[in-house]
């Protein structure tokens, strides 16, 4: 009952605000300086530190504890941890210890900027015959209707910040992969972390 209530107001203030002017909270150019400074940290170190610095940066806005859940969105397999989301904003901390490859998604309503600490990512767009390589401290950016095939190598981690009308990613990135695992208890801890942070986010 207690997500029933969670989602049935999700999407309530969903349809109240599809109309609304975007407010926005976090710019990418913080969110890839933050990302850079601890570049050079071992991984949890620098996952602790990330999150000292956005709570110090943004009081209030930021969840207070990590909670990692499994992430499949267009076939790569990685774990993420939310950190704030609204209705056009969220700051996530995406990643492997072991590697993954696979889509990015196409995203009409959307940017993603995917801010390396840690590892390497290799991408490339539709009709690229050479490999763009991102190491710690760069700034992956996938810009709304774009598509790049991705692959992380292994202990590959970013800081991923995404502006625009999130609720229309749900298909690919909750949905989507909902008929491929059969997870649902997956698919529920997705949906209840983000419906929640975006009820929080309208009062905080």
């Amino acid at each position: 009952m207690k997500w029933i209530s969670v989602i049935s107001s999700f999407l309530l203030l969903t349809v109240l605000c599809t109309g609304c002017s975007p407010h926005y909270v976090f710019e990418p150019e913080d969110i890839h300086a933050i990302a850079k400074d601890v570049s050079t940290l071992p991984t949890e170190q620098a996952i602790g530190t990330i999150l000292d610095t956005l709570q110090q940066k943004y009081p209030g806005k930021i969840k207070a504890e990590l909670h990692w859940v499994f992430n499949y969105t267009g076939g790569t397999l990685g774990q993420m941890a939310i950190l704030y989301a609204s209705l056009s904003e969220y700051v996530l901390i995406f990643g492997t210890p072991i590697g993954s490859e696979g889509f990015s998604g196409r995203y009409a309503q959307m940017d993603v900027y995917d801010c390396m600490f840690a590892g390497e990512m290799w991408t490339y767009l539709e009709g690229n015959l050479e490999k763009t390589v991102y190491k710690p401290g760069d700034c992956a950016i996938l810009m709304r209707g774009e598509a790049k095939g991705y692959s992380m190598k292994e202990n590959t981690w970013m800081l991923e910040y995404t502006r625009g009308f999130i609720p229309a990613s749900l298909p690919i990135g909750a949905f989507a992969p909902l008929s491929l695992t059969a997870d649902w208890h997956n698919f529920w801890a997705v949906i209840g972390d983000y419906a929640g942070l975006v009820i929080h986010s309208f009062f905080d």
